[in-house]
C-alpha cells in the first residue's frame, strides 16, 4: 500500500505524459542529424556544433501557416546570424558582451512578440549569442566561418519547416481547426452530462468551466490561424473556405452549448424558459469525427440534423442540405467571407500596437534585456565554468510555457534541469561519449524535445539539458568533461533563474489602468457592431471586424497576464467572463438569422453598451469600482425582435459587475495545436 501511495504521488507530481508530435520530431531529428553529422564529418566536431546550433530555428513557427511561416522564419534566421556574429565579435570584452546580449535579448523578444511567431520567444536567440560571446575570442575570418556553419543549420531547418507545404499546404490551419473541433466535442459532451444532471434550481451539478475555456481558447487559436493564412488580395483558396465554414459551424454549436450550460450567477436571474435546451446527443460524436477528418486533410461529413441551435432557425453559414459536404461548405464560406475576420492592418499599425501601453511586449522585453545584462556581468566576474548559462537562465525564466507565471516557469525549468543534470552525470560516470555517439544521442533527444507540446516545459528542459551539455563538451576539445560541466550548469542556470525572478519584481507588470482600457475598448467596439446589426437587420463587416479585433486584443491581454504577474491577482479570472460575454454578443451578430430592422432597439442597445464601456474604465471587472457607474436594474434593454439578446446583455453586465468565482477560471489559456 505504501508503494502504491508513493507511486500515485509521483504520478500526480509528474503529470500525464505529454503527447508527441511524431512528424515534427522526425523532421527535426533528420535536419539536426544531417547538419551536425555532415559538418562534423567534413570540418570537425567544433564546426558541427555551430551547424547544430543553427538548427534551433526549428523551435519557431511550428503552428503558423506556411504563408507567413516562410517569410517570418527567414527574417528570424537573419536575426540569428546577426546575433551570433555580434556575440563572436564581442567575446573577450565584458562591457561589449553585456551590451550585445542585452540589446539582442530586448530586440529579439520584442520582434518575436510583434510578429506573433509561435515558439519560446527570444530564448534560443539569447542562447546562441551567449554561446558565441563566452567562447574564446576569434578573428573576423574565423567569425565568418563560424557564421557560415551556423547558416547551414539555419538553411536546412528552414527547408525542413517549409517542406510540408509541397504536400499539404494548409496542414497548420487544419491542425488548428481540428484542435478546436476536438475541444468543442469535449465541451459538448461535458455539457450534455451537466445539463442532464441539473438540480431543481437549475444549477449545474458538475463544473464544465475548464472544458469550456479550453474550447473557446482552441477556437480563438483556429481563427488566428485562418486570419494569418488569408492573402491580402483576391478570393481565398477553396480549402480555406471549407475550414472557414467549419469554424462558423463550430461557433454556432459552441454558442448553443453555452446556452445549454449557463453560469450559476446567470442562472440565478433567469427563468427556466430562458435557459438553453439540452445539448443534442449527436453533437460530440460528429465534432470528434470532424476533427479526425480535418486533421487528415479531408472534408468531414455533413453535420446531423440536430446540429442546429435548439429551437432556433438555421444560423447564417449553414451548408445547403442538398449539396455535397465539400460544395456546401465552400458555398457557405463564400457567402459569409470575411466576417468576422478583421480588416488587414498596415505594418506600422501593428508596430504601433505592440509598442503601445496596451501591449505586454515592452514589459517582457525590458525584463528579459535587464536580467540578461546583469547575468552577463555576473557570469564574467564570478568563477563559473561556463558563464553563458547565467544569461540563458535569465532568459529562460521569463519565456516559454504559455500561460505560466514566472514562478511556475522557474520551478518547471529548475526541476527539468536537475533531472537533465542527473541523467548526464550518470552517463558520464559510465563512459565519456565519443564524437559519433554524441551526434547520435543529441540528434535523437533534439527530435523528441521538438515533438513535445509547448506546455511541457519540464519535459523539454529535461531533454534540452543533456543536448546542450553534449554540444558544449564537444566544443571544448580539452574541456573538463560532462560531469563538472553538468554540475556547473545547474549552478549557473539556478543563478540565471533567480535573476529572472528579480527582474519580474523590479519591472512592474500590467498597470490596472491598462486592463481597464482593454476591457473598455472591447465593450465600446461591440456597441456599434450590435447597433448596426439591429438597425439594418444584417451584419456590417467593418464594424464587426473592428469589434473582433478589439476582442482579440483583450484576449492577448488576458493570456499575457500570467507572464506579467509576480503573484496571482485574479485579474485574468475577472477578465474571462467579460471576454466570453463580449464574444457571445458578436457571435449573435453573425449567427442569428437575418431580421427586420429595429432602429429603436438599436438606439437603446447602443446606448446601454456605451454606458457599460464607460463604466469599465472605473475599475477592473468584478470589483467594486464599476458598480456605481453601471445602470441600475431593470435598465437592461429587451429588444422585441431579438429576445436572446437580452440574456447576452445581462451576462455582460453581470461579468462587469459581479465578482468572478475562482472556480470559473480553469487555469490560463494555452495555445492549441
Amino acid at each position: 500500500m505504501v508503494t502504491a501511495a508513493v507511486t500515485a504521488r509521483v504520478r500526480r507530481w509528474i503529470g500525464a505524459p505529454p503527447a508527441l508530435d511524431r512528424s515534427r520530431a522526425a523532421r527535426s531529428a533528420v535536419a539536426f542529424g544531417l547538419c551536425f553529422g555532415v559538418v562534423t564529418a567534413v570540418a570537425g566536431v567544433h564546426a558541427g556544433v555551430f551547424a547544430a546550433l543553427g538548427c534551433y530555428i526549428d523551435a519557431y513557427g511550428a503552428r503558423d501557416p506556411y504563408r507567413r511561416r516562410g517569410p517570418l522564419l527567414a527574417l528570424l534566421s537573419l536575426g540569428f546570424l546577426l546575433a551570433i556574429v555580434a556575440g563572436s565579435l564581442a567575446a573577450g570584452n565584458v562591457w561589449a558582451m553585456t551590451a550585445v546580449l542585452a540589446v539582442v535579448a530586448f530586440t529579439a523578444t520584442l520582434l518575436v512578440r510583434t510578429l506573433r511567431l509561435s515558439g519560446p520567444g527570444s530564448y534560443f536567440v539569447v542562447l546562441v549569442t551567449a554561446m558565441a560571446a563566452f567562447l574564446p575570442p576569434v578573428s573576423i575570418a574565423d567569425t565568418v566561418v563560424r557564421a557560415g556553419y551556423f547558416a547551414i543549420g539555419v538553411a536546412v531547418s528552414w527547408l525542413s519547416a517549409m517542406a510540408g507545404r509541397l504536400v499539404r499546404p494548409y496542414a497548420p490551419e487544419e491542425r488548428s481547426v481540428a484542435a478546436a473541433l476536438r475541444s468543442a466535442a469535449a465541451f459538448a459532451a461535458a455539457a450534455g452530462r451537466d445539463t442532464a444532471g441539473r438540480d431543481a434550481a437549475g444549477s449545474p451539478t458538475s463544473g464544465v468551466h475548464a472544458v469550456r475555456r479550453r474550447a473557446y481558447t482552441a477556437a480563438h487559436g483556429a481563427w488566428e490561424a485562418l486570419e494569418d493564412a488569408r492573402g491580402r488580395r483576391g478570393a481565398p483558396a477553396p480549402r480555406l473556405l471549407v475550414l472557414y465554414a467549419l469554424m462558423m459551424r463550430l461557433e454556432g454549436m459552441l454558442d448553443a452549448v453555452q446556452d445549454a450550460v449557463q453560469d450559476a450567477v446567470q442562472d440565478a436571474v433567469q427563468d427556466a424558459a430562458e435557459r438553453g435546451g439540452p445539448v443534442p446527443a449527436g453533437w460530440a460524436p460528429w465534432l470528434r469525427d470532424a476533427a479526425v477528418a480535418v486533421q487528415a486533410g479531408r472534408t468531414p461529413a455533413s453535420p446531423p440534423v440536430t446540429a442546429e441551435a435548439p429551437g432556433s432557425a438555421p444560423p447564417r453559414g449553414a451548408p445547403d442540405p442538398g449539396a455535397s459536404a465539400e460544395a456546401g461548405l465552400r458555398a457557405a464560406g463564400a457567402a459569409l467571407w470575411p466576417v468576422p475576420l478583421p480588416a488587414r492592418k498596415r505594418r506600422r499599425d501593428v508596430v504601433r500596437l505592440v509598442l503601445s501601453s496596451a501591449s505586454p511586449a515592452p514589459t517582457i522585453a525590458l525584463r528579459v534585456g535587464l536580467s540578461v545584462a546583469v547575468g552577463t556581468v555576473l557570469g564574467w566576474v564570478l568563477p563559473l565554468m561556463h558563464p553563458a548559462w547565467v544569461a540563458v537562465g535569465a532568459a529562460a525564466a521569463l519565456q516559454g510555457g504559455q500561460g505560466l507565471q514566472p514562478s511556475q516557469r522557474v520551478g518547471a525549468r529548475f526541476v527539468g534541469t536537475v533531472g537533465g543534470v542527473v541523467v548526464t552525470v550518470l552517463v558520464a560516470q559510465v563512459y565519456r561519449p565519443g564524437v559519433w555517439p554524441t551526434v547520435a544521442v543529441a540528434t535523437v533527444v533534439h527530435g523528441v524535445s521538438r515533438g513535445l507540446p509547448p506546455s511541457a516545459v519540464r519535459a523539454r528542459t529535461l531533454l534540452n539539458t543533456p543536448v546542450a551539455l553534449l554540444l558544449v563538451d564537444a566544443a571544448y576539445v580539452s574541456g573538463p568533461g560532462l560531469g563538472p560541466l553538468a554540475a556547473y550548469r545547474l549552478l549557473d542556470l539556478t543563478l540565471g533563474l533567480c535573476l529572472g525572478m528579480a527582474a519580474v519584481l523590479l519591472v512592474p507588470g500590467v498597470p490596472p489602468r491598462r486592463v481597464r482600457a482593454a476591457v473598455s475598448a472591447a465593450v465600446a467596439a461591440t456597441g456599434p457592431a450590435v447597433q448596426e446589426r439591429l438597425r439594418t437587420g444584417a451584419v456590417d463587416p467593418p464594424t464587426e471586424g473592428a469589434a473582433w479585433q478589439r476582442t482579440a486584443e483583450l484576449w492577448t491581454m488576458h493570456a499575457s497576464l500570467p507572464d506579467l504577474e509576480a503573484r496571482v491577482t485574479g485579474t485574468a479570472e475577472r477578465i474571462w467572463p467579460v471576454l466570453l460575454a463580449v464574444r457571445r454578443l458578436l457571435c449573435w451578430n453573425v449567427l442569428a438569422a437575418p431580421a427586420a430592422p429595429a432602429p429603436d432597439d438599436a438606439r437603446r442597445v447602443g446606448g446601454f453598451l456605451d454606458v457599460l464601456a464607460d463604466a469599465a474604465t472605473a475599475g477592473p471587472p468584478g470589483v467594486a469600482g464599476p458598480r456605481p457607474a453601471l445602470p441600475p436594474a431593470p435598465r437592461t434593454p429587451e429588444p422585441a425582435r431579438a429576445p436572446d439578446l437580452h440574456r447576452r446583455l445581462t451576462a455582460l453586465r453581470s461579468a462587469l459587475e459581479d465578482p468572478a468565482p475562482a472556480s470559473r477560471g480553469a487555469g490560463p489559456p494555452r495555445a492549441a495545436g
